[in-house]
């Protein structure tokens, strides 16, 4: 039978992960397509192994992910296998002003983005979201297997593996890669399983199967990305602690043949392959020609390594696009006093000497999850001797968030009785949730504002047309809104491309009355009023626009109608209603009309 606080504890952990599905689906939803780090090269990777079903080879001076391992995108390649690759809706416009596009300009975005993007997702935008799906998977398992972490260390005091496991889900950098396609989720969550079994292993060292399944995961995690090697000697010195306190040579052998073998026999082969294709293990020769521009040039200065903390524990909590959208600078403050106060708590849990009060097991397990944090800070601190900034992102801390957080919550909790625990744990929850949807809303989606709207606004107009003008502008549908005073009226156009257009032509609004004579008009280009006029549209975008109409003094009882056209506002040359044999040519008379 489960204790109370197992059953509550559990339901917790339940909520906890379907509202960070929730919101990590909402971070992948809403971020524009291909604005995460990488995420063309990753996303053509999954691709590559869909259509080809065969495992792609780095060539010289070709930029791609191929020099990753392959695990990552086997799974989201699986994952995309519904949708039509062959169909290049939602591909990558190239935008020539982004920031990191090397021709001046300062834009954050990679594309431009289209109506075609939008959901209902279709073609590569489909795919492109089925991957990301799989990322917010990954992301959901690392929360439990922190929590599982917590448990495993504090079994009587549940609320720290909960609060960690709250400021893992709600970090906002965490949702946000969460909802890329990144491999940094495969390998976050195989690290984040390998911590979880290394504290299993060390309870019982002398069973071989727990060095096992430290091996497969240490395997997992290097099929995703090779810098998991740091997690395995990790896991190695932890297995040669275990033996030297156990003094037992037989715990030793038999737990570095488990791990070892059971590592070797899953993720060798990858390794093995590649010293046959490029003369080294790693593919490591060829990964420095093809990437020299991100290698360090002569030694590191210290004004570099104090960037480089700083910009790591701001991307950590939240710097997002491709390090080129900032999250507000009370942000970054609150989450230094978060650790801060935390820190102060670790600090007087050790000066009241409370860790005595735990047994040998706890402590120990403590004591790994430090090391783990020291050793993969150890390992970006020697990285960044030999690659630029572009190494410097708090993601690449992603793979010990789990033990990271488990120790702040530890510290947080140390402050307050056990009692007023829950307290802390959900009014963190309630204010790191808010935090989180703030930065979607107030950072994330000004940053990538998308002048085109999205397809399914189509829905929403209460009358649907099927006008096209020269083959190039459709207008979709409409709505008529009344002003309070009668003296205005509005007309919603929605319109959408049928392809590029070659100018910025001009629609009219004609309101006519029952003989055909003109009341009131309004003229000016479709999406002039979102500075998107119809020369930067893209093949099926919508575009959403308001026509005033101000209606004369006096108007005599009766139906008035709308007529619709497009023209060229130098040549006034009207554009042709397809088919042309329709009435009227060049314009169109709306079914609903505006009685007076």
């Amino acid at each position: 039978m489960l204790s109370q606080q197992s059953r509550t504890s559990t339901w917790l952990t339940a909520l906890l992960l379907v509202a960070f599905v929730v919101w990590a689906g909402a971070y992948s939803v809403l971020t524009p397509a291909w604005e995460a780090p990488d995420e063309a090269g990753h996303f053509g990777y999954a691709a590559y192994l869909v259509q080809r079903r065969a495992l792609p080879v780095q060539r010289l001076r070709e930029i791609s992910e191929f020099h990753q391992p392959p695990l990552y995108y086997v799974i989201t390649a699986l994952a995309m296998m519904p949708a039509d690759l062959h169909d290049s809706t939602g591909a990558l416009n190239p935008n020539p002003g982004f920031i990191w596009a090397g021709q001046g300009g300062n834009d954050a975005n990679i594309g431009f983005h289209v109506s075609a993007e939008t959901f209902p997702f279709q073609g590569l935008a489909l795919a492109l979201h089925l991957a990301r799906a799989v990322s917010v998977l990954m992301g959901m398992l690392t929360i439990a297997l922190t929590i599982a972490i917590g448990w495993e260390i504090f079994p009587e005091q549940r609320r720290i593996g909960l609060l960690g496991g709250v400021l893992v889900a709600f970090n906002p950098q965490f949702l946000f890669i969460s909802g890329a396609i990144n491999n940094d989720n495969l390998l976050t969550a195989a690290a984040t399983g390998v911590w979880w079994q290394l504290l299993r292993a060390m309870k019982r060292p002398e069973q071989w199967r727990r060095w096992m399944w430290v091996g497969f995961g240490v395997a997992v995690g290097l099929l995703a990305k090779t810098s998991m090697f740091v997690i395995g000697l990790v896991a190695g010195l932890t297995l040669l602690a275990c033996a030297a306190q156990r003094r037992s040579v037989k715990v030793l052998v038999r737990g570095a043949l488990a791990m070892g073998g059971s590592a070797a026999l899953v993720a060798g082969w990858w390794f093995v392959r590649n010293q046959l294709l490029y003369g080294d293990p790693l593919g490591w020769n060829i990964f420095r020609v093809n990437f020299k521009s991100v290698l360090r040039r002569g030694p590191i200065r210290l004004s570099k390594v104090q960037e480089f903390f700083s910009v790591q524990f701001r991307s950590f909590w939240g710097v997002f696009g491709w390090m080129n959208v900032n999250a507000p600078d009370w942000f970054y403050t609150a989450a230094q006093v978060l650790l801060g106060v935390s820190l102060l708590g670790l600090a007087l849990w050790l000066a009241r000497r409370q860790y005595k009060n735990l047994s040998g097991f706890p402590r120990s397990a403590l004591v790994l999850l430090g090391l783990a944090i020291a050793a993969q800070e150890g390992y970006m601190l020697w990285a960044i001797t030999r690659f630029n900034e572009s190494w410097y992102q708090g993601r690449y801390l992603f793979p010990i968030i789990g033990p990271l957080m488990i120790l702040v919550s530890l510290g947080l909790t140390s402050w307050l009785p056990k009692r007023w625990s829950p307290v802390l744990a959900i009014g963190l929850a309630l204010a790191l949730a808010s935090v989180a949807v703030l930065m979607q809303s107030q950072v994330i989606q000004p940053a990538y504002a998308i002048a085109p709207s999205p397809k399914w606004v189509l829905w929403l107009a209460p009358n649907k047309t099927q006008i096209i003008f020269g083959d190039v502008i459709e207008l979709a549908g409409y709505k008529i809104k009344e002003k309070k005073n009668d003296s205005q009226v509005v007309l919603t156009l929605y319109w959408r491309a049928r392809q590029k257009p070659d100018f910025d032509y001009s629609a009219f609004v004609h309101l006519v009355d029952g003989t055909g004579r003109l009341v009131a008009q309004d003229d000016h280009g479709p999406g002039m009023q979102l500075h998107y006029q119809p020369t930067a549209w893209w093949p099926g975008d919508i575009v959403v626009d308001d026509h005033m109409i101000t209606l004369p003094g006096q108007l005599a009882p009766g139906a008035y109608h709308f007529r619709i056209g497009v023209y060229n506002w130098i040549t006034g040359e009207r554009m042709p209603i397809l088919p042309e044999n329709q009435p009227g040519g060049d314009f169109v008379t709306l079914d609903q009309a505006l009685h007076r």
